[in-house]
C-alpha cells in the first residue's frame, strides 16, 4: 500500500491544483478539453476492465488535473454571457446593485457592486459581472448592502502597479474577476431602491450590523470595540493602524480577521463543552451532537457576514465533523484535503488567495508538527495545578510554533516580515484572543434575550469583562512590540527559496518520524542548496547601486539604494505615513535586500534640489516656483516637477535639460497640459502616473 492510499483526496487536490496552474496555457480551448476529458474517461473505463489498476490510477489523475483546467475556463465570468464588458463603452451608464460588505475608507467608502443592466445608444441589456466603487464620503448617501445605484460616469480599468515590486492590486482583483472600478462623487450616481431578490448574503448582512450595535453600545471604548469587532464579526473600520502594527510585531495580526483559527477555538471550545451529549448512551446522543455543533458553526458564520475565510474554515471543520460521525477512524487529512477539493471546485482562484494558503498551511502545520513537538516535554499533569497549567501553555506554545513553521515561508514571500518574539507572545495572545472570542460571541447571542427580559445589568458585567480581557490581549501586544527588535523587516524569499524551505521542513519531519539515513542526505542537501542562493544573492546585492523616482499619489519620493542601504528622499506626509510606505515601497526594498533606511523630507531643505546621482545629474522642483527663475549652468538629465512647480515651460528658460519628468504629485489635468507643450516644443516628457516610476541604475 502506497502512502497516498491512506488519504486518497490529497493526491486528488494536488492534481487538481496543477490544472489550475496549468490553465492559463490552455485557455480558450474549453472543446478541446471536453474532448480530451471523453476520452481519458473511456480509457480509464478500458484499463479499469482489461488493464492494470496502475494505468487505472495515473489516467484518474490525469482526468482530475484536465478537471482543474477545465474548472477555470467555466468558472471565468468576463467570459460568461452578457458580461458587461461586451456592452460598456464611455458613454454608457450602468445600474449596479452593493452585494458586499461597505468598507469605511479615510476619505470615501469601498464597495463591491454587480452590474445588473447597461444602457448603450438608447438600449438597455441585461448583464453581469463585478466592479469597484470607492465613494467619497461628500456624497448624497453611503451606498449599503443591496441598494442600487445608476452610475453616470463610464468605468476605469484598475491600474498595473507603478512602482518596482509595489503589491499589484490589480492582479489581486482581477483574481475576484473584477477588471474596472469607479470613483464617484457627489452627483455622479442616482439612487434607484433596494433589490427586490434579497440573498442570503444580505440576511447575514443584517445579522452582522445588527451585532455591531450591539457591541458598541456595551463597549464604548474605540480600542476595545474595534478589537472584538474585529475579531468576533469580521468589521475592521475602527481598528487604527498603531494597533495593528503592534499585533504584527507578536505576530498576532491574525487574531484581527475573522479566519480558520476562530473557527478553529469555537470548534474545539464546542467540542469540550458538549461532549457530554456525544457520550450519552442513547443512540441519538452523537446525533444530537453533531447537529447542534454545526448549528452553532454555521451561526458563527452568518455572524461575521459569511466572509470567505470563515465559510472556507467553517465546511472543513463541518467536514470533519461529518466524517467523525459516519466513521471513527476517519483520516484527518484526508477530511482537510477533501475539504480543499470542493473548495477550489466551487471556485478555483481560491488557490491564489493568500488566506487560503495560509488558513491550509496553519492546519497542515498543526496536524504534522504538534504532535511531535509536544514529546520533546512528558510530565505527569496530576502531579499539580501548576503543572497542569504550565502544560497547558506548553501545548499552545506546541500549536503557534507549528502553525508558523508551517507558514513562515510564505507569511516572508508575501508581507516580508517575521515576528521574532511570536514564540512568547502567541500563548498569551492566544489564551486572550480565546477569551475575548467565547465572551463576546456569548455577549451577542444573550442580547436580545437581556433586551427582551430587561435585565441589562447581565450585559454591563459582560461588557466590563470583554473590556478587561481585551485590554489584557492589546497589552501582550504592545509589550511583545516594544522589545528590541521585535520584528525583522525587508526580508525576502524567491519562489525557488519557498519551495526549497517547504522542502526542507518535509525532509526534517520525515527525518524526525523515520530517523532514516536518506533524509539526513536529503536535508544536507536542500541546506547547502539553500546558502548557496542565499551567498550568491548577498554577493549581488552589496554591488547593486540603484535611484528610483517613485509615482506616489499626491506625493513625491525617491530612493537611493547602495548595497544594503537606502536613502528615502520625499514630502513628509509622504514619509510619516507608515502604510503608504509599506504599500509603494516595503517589497521593493525587501527585494532589493535593504538593511537600513534613511529618511530626509523635502521640507527640512531648500524647495529645489540638485541630485547628482553616478553619471546623472538631477533638478527636483516640488513645490511652486512662485514667479521665481531657476538659471543653472549645469546640463541636467532629467527635472522632475512636482505638485504645480511651473505653470508653462517658459519657467524652465533659464535651464539646460535633456528631458522632463512630472511626479506623482501632478494632476491629470495639469500633466497634459504640460506635456502637450512639451510636444510643441520637441521637449522630451513623461508622467509617472501613466509611465511608472523612473528607475536609473548606477555603474
Amino acid at each position: 500500500m502506497t502512502p497516498f492510499a491512506r488519504f486518497p483526496f490529497l493526491r486528488y487536490v494536488i492534481c487538481l491544483i496543477v490544472g489550475i496552474l496549468l490553465a492559463p496555457y490552455f485557455a480558450g480551448y474549453r472543446f478541446g478539453l471536453l474532448i480530451s476529458l471523453v476520452s481519458l474517461f473511456a480509457l480509464y473505463i478500458f484499463a479499469y476492465i482489461k488493464l492494470s489498476k496502475n494505468l487505472t490510477g495515473l489516467l484518474g489523475l490525469l482526468m482530475v488535473i484536465g478537471i482543474g483546467i477545465l474548472v477555470v475556463d467555466i468558472k471565468k465570468e468576463i467570459l460568461f454571457k452578457n458580461h458587461y464588458s461586451d456592452f460598456t463603452d464611455t458613454k454608457a451608464v450602468h445600474l449596479v446593485e452593493i452585494v458586499e460588505m461597505v468598507e469605511e475608507k479615510a476619505n470615501t467608502w469601498k464597495a463591491i457592486a454587480e452590474v445588473r443592466e447597461v444602457i448603450k445608444n438608447d438600449t438597455i441589456y441585461s448583464s453581469q459581472g463585478k466592479i469597484l466603487l470607492y465613494v467619497d464620503k461628500k456624497a448624497e448617501r453611503k451606498p449599503e448592502l443591496g441598494e442600487k445605484y445608476w452610475l453616470i460616469n463610464h468605468l476605469q480599468k484598475i491600474e498595473a502597479p507603478k512602482n518596482p515590486y509595489e503589491f499589484d492590486f490589480r492582479r489581486y482583483m482581477e483574481l475576484q474577476e473584477i477588471f474596472d472600478q469607479q470613483y464617484v462623487r457627489k452627483g455622479d450616481f442616482v439612487y434607484v431602491g433596494e433589490t427586490e431578490h434579497k440573498s442570503i448574503y444580505y440576511y447575514a448582512m443584517l445579522l452582522n450590523r445588527y451585532a455591531d450595535r450591539a457591541v458598541i453600545k456595551a463597549i464604548p471604548k474605540k480600542s476595545v470595540y474595534g478589537v472584538v469587532n474585529a475579531m468576533v464579526l469580521g468589521v475592521r473600520d475602527e481598528l487604527d493602524s498603531p494597533l495593528m502594527q503592534a499585533y504584527s510585531a507578536a505576530g498576532a495580526i491574525h487574531v484581527l480577521s475573522v479566519s480558520g483559527m476562530h473557527v478553529g477555538i469555537i470548534y474545539q471550545v464546542l467540542i469540550i463543552l458538549l461532549g457530554f451529549i456525544k457520550k450519552r448512551k442513547s443512540r441519538w446522543g452523537r446525533t444530537t451532537f453533531v447537529l447542534v455543533v454545526l448549528s452553532l458553526l454555521w451561526f458563527y458564520a452568518f455572524l461575521t457576514g459569511l466572509s470567505s475565510p470563515v465559510l472556507r474554515s467553517t465546511l472543513m471543520f463541518s467536514m470533519v465533523l461529518i466524517a467523525e460521525f459516519i466513521n471513527k477512524k476517519q483520516n484527518t487529512y484526508n477530511t482537510v484535503a477533501f475539504s480543499a477539493f470542493v473548495l477550489l471546485l466551487w471556485n478555483p482562484n481560491f488557490i491564489f488567495q493568500v488566506g487560503f494558503q495560509l488558513s491550509y498551511l496553519a492546519v497542515l502545520g498543526m496536524l504534522i508538527f504538534q504532535p511531535l513537538l509536544v514529546k520533546l516535554w512528558i510530565t505527569d499533569i496530576h502531579k499539580g495545578f501548576h503543572i497542569r497549567i504550565l502544560y497547558w501553555f506548553w501545548e499552545l506554545t506546541c500549536v503557534s510554533v507549528a502553525a508558523q513553521l508551517a507558514t513562515f515561508p510564505l507569511t516572508v514571500y508575501y508581507f516580508h516580515q517575521f515576528p521574532l518574539y511570536f514564540l512568547f507572545a502567541n500563548p498569551f495572545v492566544i489564551f486572550f484572543s480565546t477569551l475575548v472570542l467565547c465572551v463576546g460571541l456569548l455577549f451577542i447571542v444573550i442580547y436580545p434575550v437581556c433586551q427582551l427580559f430587561k435585565v441589562n445589568f447581565v450585559l454591563e458585567y459582560l461588557g466590563k469583562l470583554l473590556e478587561l480581557l481585551t485590554d489584557l490581549l492589546n497589552l501582550s501586544a504592545k509589550v511583545t512590540e516594544e522589545l528590541p527588535h521585535s520584528m525583522m523587516q525587508f526580508l525576502h524569499f524567491s519562489k525557488l527559496e519557498v519551495t526549497l524551505t517547504f522542502a526542507l521542513l518535509i525532509t526534517f519531519s520525515a527525518l524526525w518520524i523515520t530517523r532514516s539515513f536518506v533524509w539526513i542526505k536529503s536535508s544536507v542537501l536542500l541546506m547547502i542548496i539553500l546558502i548557496f542562493l542565499q551567498v550568491k544573492e548577498q554577493f549581488n546585492i552589496s554591488e547593486q547601486k540603484q535611484l528610483v523616482i517613485h509615482s506616489i499619489p499626491k506625493g513625491h519620493a525617491i530612493s537611493v539604494l547602495d548595497g544594503t542601504n537606502a536613502l528615502m528622499i520625499g514630502d513628509s506626509s509622504f514619509l510619516e505615513n507608515k502604510k503608504e510606505i509599506g504599500f509603494r515601497l516595503t517589497n521593493y526594498f525587501s527585494e532589493k535586500g535593504v538593511k537600513d533606511t534613511l529618511s530626509e523630507s523635502l521640507l527640512q531643505t531648500n524647495a529645489i534640489r540638485v541630485l547628482t546621482y553616478q553619471q546623472y545629474k538631477l533638478l527636483y522642483i516640488p513645490f511652486r516656483l512662485n514667479k521665481q527663475k531657476v538659471i543653472s549652468s549645469t546640463t541636467f538629465d532629467w527635472v522632475i516637477i512636482g505638485n504645480k512647480a511651473i505653470k508653462k515651460l517658459e519657467d524652465l528658460e533659464g535651464l539646460k535639460y535633456k528631458a522632463l519628468i512630472l511626479d506623482g504629485s501632478c494632476s491629470e489635468y495639469y500633466a497634459q497640459k504640460i506635456l502637450k507643450q512639451s510636444e510643441e516644443w520637441g521637449v522630451k516628457a513623461e508622467y509617472l502616473r501613466q509611465t511608472g516610476a523612473k528607475v536609473l541604475f548606477g555603474k
